[in-house]
């Protein structure tokens, strides 16, 4: 391969065999590299919108599946989604969460969106910017507590992330 975004999708197409995700997922990771080539950490606006719907998918998803959103507390909204993302999404294995205070820590067991974020890596743009579960979580924590959070750490190898986010 000529660069590590090549080998990436290269691994990538190689587990991958159905072409709707293959479209779908292609297109978030021009529309993600683009726009961060636009406009750098600005893009960052953009894509916390993107956490916003899916957190918004998530309520809408789960009521249409006859699933009650429990939102009540800041543990409910979280183990409300943590099953959400393992259970209707398959978005990874599992989703260990510890909150603790204003700081919330994420351990995912092989993510589903990993490749997409190493690629995003690969291209020089920050893993914060497009990680679905980052931004996902972090909207969850500001609709649920009323305050600003941020991702302060993803650290990720093979398909496991270590995400740190914090009350602003």
């Amino acid at each position: 391969m000529k660069n590590t975004a090549d080998a990436v999708v290269a691994k990538w197409l190689s587990e991958e065999t159905d072409t709707m995700r293959i479209l779908t997922m292609a297109t978030l990771m021009g529309l993600t590299n683009g726009l961060w080539k636009v406009s750098g950490e600005g893009s960052g606006g953009v894509t916390r919108a993107y956490g916003e719907d899916l957190w918004r998918l998530s309520i809408v998803g789960s009521t249409a599946l006859g699933i009650e959103p429990k939102t009540d507390t800041t543990e409910d909204a979280i183990s409300f989604l943590t099953n959400h993302l393992i259970n209707n999404f398959q978005l990874a294995d599992s989703i260990d969460c510890d909150l603790n205070g204003d700081t919330l820590n994420l351990k995912v067991n092989n993510c589903k969106f990993h490749h997409f974020t190493d690629y995003l890596e690969a291209k020089e743009v920050p893993r914060h910017i497009g990680c679905p579960v980052a931004l996902v979580y972090a909207a969850m924590m500001e609709a649920v507590t009323g305050e600003t959070f941020i991702i302060e750490e993803i650290d990720s190898a093979d398909g496991n992330s270590q995400i740190t986010l914090k009350s602003f």
